[in-house]
């Protein structure tokens, strides 16, 4: 458990139930006054009702703050697929309330991606390549990688072309293919981590003739529509091998690609 996390988490909810409790004992104190009676009576009578109300205002505070965190928990337990796959998330980042734990997250993927989730299996497939988490299979990983993409996932299938690459490079090759077609979609609507991934494509000759100024001029529309931190650091690796000739064309197309983007995309 990330404890820190969840003291800060709890502050919202114990600010609204020492609020709560304070109003209620107020309440309580002037009701008391005016029924008179006894002091000890009335003490008393204040101190269950300070005892009842704050837990349950605690308690509904913080089932209202995490309503959406209680909500995921509920469909991990009932086997939500979706669910199970963001719980693996946060074990692999070690986000939110729960501590990083590879086993862990990769427990979750394997429930989900039985259950027939396309992007559990791609995280799956990664786990079992590298080891995280589980025994490395690159076999297995192989086998979720198709999996998921025979179901659309197009980095699935640019992880099962990387497999295939050495022993088959046709297989490959049709996997890198199939992964540009599903992309396209997403390039279209200006979709910041489809533009990097089809620039990575091209730039490396992966589905499609090798095209480094094409390609850095997809990973720069992808870092203009929002790419950042670590995420952008492909591009400016990819911009540091090319001349400053290239560089500048790359920019230039970049600029005319974010023209032809939707609306939706350029926003």
């Amino acid at each position: 458990m990330n404890w820190t996390y969840l003291g800060i988490a709890a502050l919202l909810p114990l600010t609204i139930a020492l609020a709560a409790t304070l109003l209620a004992g107020a309440v309580q104190a002037i009701h008391s006054n005016r029924q008179g009676g006894s002091s000890r009576v009335a003490f008393h009578r204040l101190l269950r009702t300070l005892a009842l109300v704050f837990p349950l205002a605690f308690l509904l505070a913080s089932l209202w703050d995490g309503r959406s965190t209680w909500r995921g928990l509920l469909g991990v337990a009932l086997g939500h697929p979706a669910d199970q796959r963001a719980m693996g998330l946060l074990r692999s980042q070690g986000e939110g309330f729960l501590a990083r734990d590879a086993a862990k997250a990769a427990h979750w993927f394997r429930k989900a991606a039985e259950q027939g989730d396309a992007r559990a299996q791609f995280h799956l497939a990664r786990a079992l390549l590298t080891g995280t988490g589980l025994p490395k299979d690159p076999a297995l990983a192989l086998r979720w990688a198709e999996a998921a993409a025979q179901q659309g996932d197009s980095d699935a299938m640019i992880l099962a072309g990387d497999l295939q690459h050495t022993a088959h490079p046709d297989v490959a090759d049709a996997w890198y293919r199939k992964a540009i077609s599903s992309l396209q979609t997403r390039l279209a609507a200006g979709n910041p981590q489809a533009c990097l991934t089809y620039g990575l494509l091209l730039s490396s000759g992966k589905g499609a003739p090798q095209d480094p100024i094409e390609g850095l001029a997809w990973m720069k529309v992808a870092e203009r529509l929002g790419l950042r931190g670590l995420q952008a650091l492909p591009v400016r690796l990819m911009e540091a091998q090319q001349p400053p000739a290239a560089r500048a064309e790359a920019t230039q197309r970049a600029e005319a690609l974010l023209k032809s983007l939707s609306p939706q995309g350029k926003s």
